[in-house]
């Protein structure tokens, strides 16, 4: 299966289900979750299994990520997550 590399604004990711693919740390390629919260520098992962348990993931550390999605899978750089939440939602529009 060919990956689907549509166009996803990075505006808001909260409450979608990501896939780390690739990562500078060794131990946060493969995670997967739930975003449930994003601030300057840390994307918060929450597995359905254990909702306690979130994970803080740095987002310099991520190179590329899966976003699962009703419409699609997209693919994205790490690169452009960086920042705060709502810089990013101005830097669209």
């Amino acid at each position: 299966m060919s990956p689907n590399f549509k166009e996803f604004r990075v505006g808001n990711i909260l409450g979608k289900k990501i896939i780390i693919l690739k990562s500078t740390n060794k131990f946060n390629t493969d995670k997967t979750g739930i975003i449930v919260n994003e601030s300057k520098n840390m994307i918060y992962l929450s597995n359905k299994e254990k909702v306690a348990d979130i994970k803080k993931i740095p987002k310099q550390d991520i190179e590329v990520l899966k976003v699962i999605s009703g419409s699609g899978d997209y693919f994205i750089n790490g690169k452009t997550l960086l920042g705060r939440p709502e810089d990013k939602i101005s830097k669209i529009k």
